[in-house]
């Protein structure tokens, strides 16, 4: 792994941990869940794109990219199939325990104001870190199936809700494989950025319909 991808794992890890730390201590205020979106996320993606500025660009599979066309037909196709995933899931994890509220759908039902960086700014940063960095990582190393696979542990695992486990690995193999499909990481990043606009407009809605 080069160092700079090293050195933006650390800062985006460390960084997050820090932030969730702070928020428990103070006992997870509103006000405080705002400001460190708000400056944390920014500044994280900032800070992401500068470290990888020189390989950003750069073909990580030996294989053509994806046409424009086909590039947005993928994304249609997957969100297609995310969506279909998200049903079956929801159908069959009550059946081993009681579902809750992810903790990205609680801020965004008590906080609208946190649907921007939930929405456009965790996308693409997470999109870099998990994809651009760990998934081509594992892909120099292992099958392209098991890097998949191995990225959708982490990622789902790293969000630390075991009732949005399953749909979280479901949606990173849908994110990861969609970018090695297309060889065009824009593709995932768009497929995330729906999905957190579907998640949170759900959840917003949900939320309405229970004051009334």
């Amino acid at each position: 792994m080069k160092q700079n991808h090293v050195y933006a794992l650390i800062i985006y890890f460390g960084v997050v941990i820090l932030g969730d730390v702070i928020t428990l201590i103070f006992n997870n205020p509103r006000s405080l869940v705002i400001i460190l979106n708000f400056t944390l996320s920014p500044l994280l993606l900032l800070i992401t794109l500068y470290l990888l500025r020189d390989d950003i660009k750069l073909m990580v599979f030996e294989k053509r990219k994806s046409t424009v066309k086909q590039s947005i037909y993928a994304i249609i196709k997957w969100f297609f199939i995310a969506i279909v995933g998200f049903i079956v899931i929801a159908t069959i994890t009550p059946l081993f325990y009681k579902s809750e509220v992810s903790n990205s759908s609680k801020m965004t039902q008590a906080i609208p104001l946190i649907v921007i960086p939930f929405v456009f700014i965790a996308p693409i940063l997470e999109e870099l870190i998990f994809r651009r960095i760990i998934f081509a990582s594992f892909s120099k190393k292992f099958t392209i199936l098991l890097s998949i696979i191995f990225t959708s542990v982490i990622f789902a695992g790293w969000h630390m809700t075991l009732p949005s486990f399953p749909l979280l690995f479901w949606l990173s193999i849908v994110y990861t494989y969609s970018y090695y499909q297309t060889n065009r990481l824009l593709v995932p990043i768009t497929l995330h950025i729906l999905w957190n606009l579907f998640s949170s407009s759900v959840a917003l809605i949900g939320a309405l319909l229970e004051d009334h």
